[in-house]
């Protein structure tokens, strides 16, 4: 789930989490999330790995559900979800550090591979480079 506050005066910014060390893809940033268990929806699997990586989830509004196929029988659902304010997230499990971030400034993190082809995706059908 990503989570995104619109200020009224400026860029969005989304919450990202840094993936602990010894977790797949570890220290790299990118979204809380993780697999869907069975009877789960993505949105029910999201809301469980939220609070499971960094121990809250405050009042949301999904605003887009997009699927990637990544290969292997592997599907990275992102569900975009528009907060009022930014939130203090925690380290919890699987995550090393948190913190709110413009595309922008994504540009200067290493990102979790996944995430990084969906933000290349974005950037391509608005017209603009993705990230190099």
């Amino acid at each position: 789930m990503l989570m995104r506050h619109q200020p009224a005066d400026g860029e969005p910014t989304h919450l990202l989490a840094r993936r602990s060390r010894w977790v797949d893809e570890g220290g790299n940033w990118g979204i809380p999330g993780g697999a869907i268990r069975a009877g789960e929806s993505p949105e029910m699997a999201a809301r469980r790995e939220i609070v499971e990586e960094i121990g809250v989830l405050p009042t949301y509004r999904v605003s887009a559900v997009e699927v990637q196929d990544c290969g292997g029988g592997w599907l990275f659902h992102i569900i975009v979800a528009d907060v009022d304010e930014e939130f203090v997230a925690y380290c919890v499990n699987e995550t090393d550090e948190t913190g709110w971030f413009t595309t922008a400034a994504m540009d200067y993190l290493p990102l979790h591979p996944g995430f990084q082809r969906w933000l290349d995706e974005h950037a391509a059908r608005a017209g603009r480079s993705p990230r190099t």
